[in-house]
C-alpha cells in the first residue's frame, strides 16, 4: 500500500541465495496486487507452482506472507496477533542455546549463566562426542553433563536436548532412558527425518516428550506426525513451513490431538518477531526458541523485547511491531554459513 512497507524473513539456513533467487522471480506475481490479501495472494503463488513443498519455496513463501500481515497491521493499526484472532497470552515462554556438553563443570556455568539471563531454559546437542553408532561413552558424557546441569539450576528451569536427527533411534531411546531423572523437557530430532515408524519407535520407548519438526515444511509433511500422534511437541520454523498462516495452522491440527507447540527459530529478528506473533494465538503453545543475546538484533531493527522471568514479552504495536534500520544494513554484508561436518571416527557420515 501507498507509503507503508512491510518485512518478512527469507533467510534461511545455507539457502539465502536459492532463496534470493526465487524471490525476485515471484516479484511479477506481487505487483499492482492488494497487500490486504494476505493469504489470498501468499496462495495464489503456491497454486501456480507445479512443484510443491521444499525448503526454498518454503522459505520463499514465508517472507512474502509474513511482509504482507506486517503490511495489514500497519494499515490497520494493530499488531499481527490481533489479525490472527487475538492472543491467549500477554508474553512467550523463551528458552536459548547453551553450551552444556564440554565436560559437566561447563554445563554447569552455561546453566547457570543462562538462568541469570532470565530465560526459562537452555538447550544444547547431546551425543555429538560419539565415535560410532553405538558409543557407549557419549552416552554416559552427555548424562553426566545434563546431571551436572539440573544440580545447578535446580528444579525451576527447563533443559532441553537437540539431538539434531543424527543419532540411531536405538542411541536415542538408551540416553533418553539414562537422562529421564533429570526431567528434560523433551528429546528434540532423536532420528533422522523421514521414517514416521523410527520416530513413533523412540516416541513409544522413551520415557523423555519426543520433539521434531524444524526439517518439515507443509501441512501435509506435519499431518502423518499428527495423525499418528508421533511425537509430544512439533517445532515448525515460521521462516520455512510456508510461513505464519500455515504455522498457526499447523497448530490448530496439533492441538486436536493435544500435541504442543516449541516452533524452531534459527533466524534473524524478522523471523523471531513473527514467530512471537503466531506463538501468542496457540492455545497449545510450550515454549519459544530465542536467542542468547538479543542485543544483536539492536544492529538490525529497532524493538523493545526484553527477558524477565522466562518470558519475552510481546509487542503491541502495528504489524510485526518492529522497524528495520534500512540505511545500517548495508554495512552488515551476507557471510555464508559454513558446512557441518559430523562424522565418525572411521571417516563415515554421522549426522545432520
Amino acid at each position: 500500500m501507498l507509503g507503508i512497507d512491510g518485512w518478512g524473513e527469507g533467510s534461511g539456513e545455507w539457502l539465502t541465495p536459492s532463496v534470493e533467487a526465487t524471490l525476485h522471480e515471484w516479484s511479477s506475481l506481487l505487483i499492482d496486487q492488494d497487500p490486504l490479501l494476505v493469504v489470498a495472494l501468499t496462495e495464489d503463488i503456491t497454486n501456480r507452482l507445479p512443484w510443491k513443498g521444499g525448503p526454498v519455496f518454503g522459505t520463499a513463501i514465508a517472507a512474502i506472507n509474513a511482509a504482507l500481515y506486517d503490511i495489514a497491521g500497519k494499515a490497520w493499526g494493530v499488531p499481527v496477533h490481533t489479525i490472527l484472532g487475538g492472543r491467549r497470552r500477554d508474553r512467550i515462554r523463551v528458552y536459548c542455546g547453551g553450551n552444556l556438553f564440554s565436560t559437566p563443570e561447563e554445563a554447569t556455568d552455561a546453566a547457570r549463566e543462562v538462568k541469570a539471563q532470565g530465560y526459562a531454559g537452555v538447550k544444547s546437542n547431546p551425543l555429538e562426542s560419539r565415535t560410532w553408532q553405538m558409543d557407549e561413552e557419549a552416552v554416559d558424557h552427555s548424562t553426566a553433563c545434563v546431571a551436572a546441569a539440573r544440580e545447578a539450576v535446580g528444579s525451576d528451569f527447563d533443559i532441553l536436548l537437540d539431538a539434531h536427527g543424527s543419532p540411531t533411534p536405538e542411541l536415542s531411546i538408551e540416553f533418553a532412558r539414562r537422562v529421564a531423572p533429570f526431567k528434560p523437557l523433551f528429546l528434540e530430532e532423536p532420528v533422522k527425518v523421514g521414517s514416521l515408524e523410527a520416530l513413533m519407535e523412540v516416541t513409544r520407548k522413551s520415557p523423555v516428550p519426543i520433539a521434531t519438526g524444524e526439517k518439515l515444511f507443509t501441512i501435509g509433511d506435519f499431518k502423518p506426525l499428527i495423525d499418528n500422534r508421533a511425537c509430544a511437541v512439533l517445532q515448525p520454523d515460521v521462516t520455512h513451513c510456508f510461513g505464519i498462516t500455515t504455522l498457526v495452522d499447523i497448530a490448530k491440527l496439533a492441538e486436536a490431538e493435544q500435541m504442543l507447540m516449541a516452533p524452531h527459530n534459527a533466524g534473524g529478528p524478522l523471523c523471531y518477531a513473527a514467530t512471537l506473533h503466531a506463538d501468542a494465538v496457540m492455545n497449545n503453545f510450550l515454549i519459544q526458541e530465542s536467542s542468547s543475546r538479543l542485543s544483536l538484533f539492536d544492529r538490525c531493527v529497532e524493538h523493545d523485547w526484553t527477558i524477565k522471568d522466562g518470558h519475552v514479552n510481546l509487542s503491541d504495536a502495528p504489524g510485526l511491531g518492529i522497524l528495520v534500520k534500512e540505511s545500517d544494513l548495508d554495512n552488515l554484508p551476507y557471510e555464508p554459513l559454513p558446512y557441518r561436518q559430523y562424522r565418525h571416527a572411521d571417516g563415515s557420515w554421522k549426522g545432520w
